[in-house]
């Protein structure tokens, strides 16, 4: 079975996106999918000169990769910008959704409802805009995979964490929802639930009151560590690439044994 797998490529031609590509989780993500042989395209909405930079990376060292501008909770913005990669390209095989917003931990009667309301449009339209706007170019390849960030509080309900819980939960129902109903495509579907990783968004949330959440959570994790980005990007990128091609449905949280 090795041998097998040691001969063929983790990754067909055409192009892996990384939706949230310029965040700190999305750069880590993009850069292992080129080191693993993938096409990367990575997106961003404001933050052109973080996705340009790992663009460079990735082409310095002899890989293929875009930079394109998307806003995940525009719909037309998502398809112009899938096309685009098509166009490039010729094909899509992976897409990754990481896309998220730096929120505060008050409890829920605490939150402020434009807060909710502007990390919904993100997690929630913003994955099913991905869906909508990439399932017709996996359909017409022959399959693949799409791998969504959720979070731990998935599985695991702690206080205060209404703005990470709630949204990520309706991504993982979209990821199952994916699983069930595009299988006979090809398509697969998987979510990976990072607990506290000290990389991306949780950096400048150290700085506000949700560092006591943080703090918390970290000294409740059983191996008592935040994790860092490459762990989870090993994570996604698996699940993304064809060494888990009979793996679909699944939440895997890398969180040191947090949600356990």
């Amino acid at each position: 079975m090795t041998k097998e797998f040691d001969d063929v490529p983790d990754f067909p031609d055409g192009a892996a996106i990384v939706f949230g590509g310029s965040g700190g989780l999305g750069q880590c993500i993009s850069r292992l999918l080129a080191a693993r042989g993938a096409t990367v395209a990575v997106t961003y909405r404001s933050r052109k000169a973080e996705a340009d930079g790992v663009v460079e990376q990735i082409t310095r060292r002899g890989g293929k990769a875009m930079a394109v501008q998307v806003d995940l909770t525009d719909a037309e913005s998502v398809r112009k910008g899938t096309q685009a990669v098509a166009e490039r390209f010729g094909r899509i095989h992976s897409v990754i959704s990481t896309g998220g917003l730096v929120f505060g931990t008050p409890d829920l009667a605490d939150t402020d409802p434009e807060d909710f309301r502007n990390v919904v449009e993100t997690d929630v339209i913003g994955f099913f805009n991905v869906a909508q706007a990439t399932l017709p170019y996996l359909r017409k390849s022959g399959g693949g995979s799409y791998v969504g960030l959720i979070t731990t509080a998935v599985s695991r309900t702690y206080p205060g964490d209404t703005l990470s819980g709630t949204p990520k939960a309706a991504l993982a129902a979209m990821l199952k929802q994916i699983t069930l109903e595009e299988a006979r495509y090809g398509i697969r579907a998987n979510g990976v639930g990072p607990g506290v990783i000290h990389a991306g968004m949780v950096l400048p949330m150290l700085e506000t009151s949700a560092k006591a959440l943080l703090d918390y959570a970290v000294d409740i994790t059983p191996l008592k560590r935040a994790g860092t980005d490459l762990e989870v990007a090993e994570a996604v990128v698996f699940l993304a690439s064809r060494r888990a091609s009979y793996i679909t449905g699944q939440m895997l949280m890398v969180d040191g044994g947090l949600a356990t």
